[in-house]
C-alpha cells in the first residue's frame, strides 16, 4: 500500500502517542531498529528523539548488519556521538561503537511488513531478527511497529520464527502476551 509523504508522517506522530502510553521507566535497555525510508518504515528517529527527551537515562542500542553471518551486532547509541553511515541496503547504522550483548536488552523493536492476531511476523525474509531474538533473555519484550493493523492469519510460519508480545500502529497497541 502506498503512503503519501504528508500520511507517512501524520502516521508516525500516531504511533509516536502510542509509543509514548508505555511506562518507559521499568526499562533500561531498548533496541531500536534504523528505518529503510524507501520502504516505508516507521520513522524510528522520532523514538530514539522522544527518548533523548524523556528518558534520557535509558540506554539505547541500534543495529549493525553482518551480512556474511546474517547477523546483528548490538551498538549502543550515543545521541551526541554515534556516528551512522548507511550499510549497502541503505539502512542507517552505526560505523563503530561499544557492543552490547543481546542478554542484557529488555525491549526490541522489530521492523516488519505486517503480523496477524497471534503476533506472528513477516519481514523482509532473511531471518536476522529470528536470529538476534533468539540469543536475547526469554523475558526480553518484543514490540513490532507497522502503520497496518494485523492481519487474521499469517500461513508460512515457520518453526524458528519468534512472535511479537505486542504490536504498535497508528490506532492502538495490539498486545498478544503477557505484556
Amino acid at each position: 500500500m502506498k503512503i503519501t509523504r504528508s500520511s507517512y508522517w501524520m502516521l508516525t506522530e500516531d504511533i509516536m502517542d502510542q509509543v509514548r502510553l508505555i511506562n518507559w521507566a521499568e526499562f533500561k535497555i531498548v533496541h531500536v531498529f534504523m528505518p529503510i525510508r524507501k520502504h516505508n518504515e516507521i520513522d524510528t528517529f522520532s523514538i530514539l528523539n522522544y527518548f533523548k527527551m524523556e528518558f534520557p537515562d535509558l540506554q539505547i542500542v541500534i543495529p549493525k548488519t553482518n551480512f556474511k553471518k546474517f547477523e546483528i551486532v548490538n551498538i549502543l547509541y550515543d545521541h551526541e556521538y554515534t556516528l551512522l553511515g548507511r550499510n549497502k541496503f541503505d539502512i542507517p547504522e552505526p560505523i563503530h561503537g561499544k557492543v552490547i550483548s543481546p542478554e542484557l536488552i529488555d525491549l526490541v523493536f522489530i521492523p516488519l511488513l505486517a503480523c496477524d492476531l497471534q503476533g506472528n511476523r513477516v519481514g523482509y525474509g532473511k531471518g536476522f531478527y529470528d536470529r538476534f531474538l533468539s540469543k536475547c533473555r526469554y523475558d526480553v519484550k518484543k514490540i513490532g511497529l507497522t502503520f497496518f493493523d494485523p492481519v487474521d492469519k499469517i500461513d508460512d510460519v515457520n518453526v524458528f520464527d519468534i512472535p511479537l508480545d505486542a504490536c504498535i500502529t497508528p490506532k492502538k497497541t495490539w498486545v498478544f502476551t503477557n505484556f
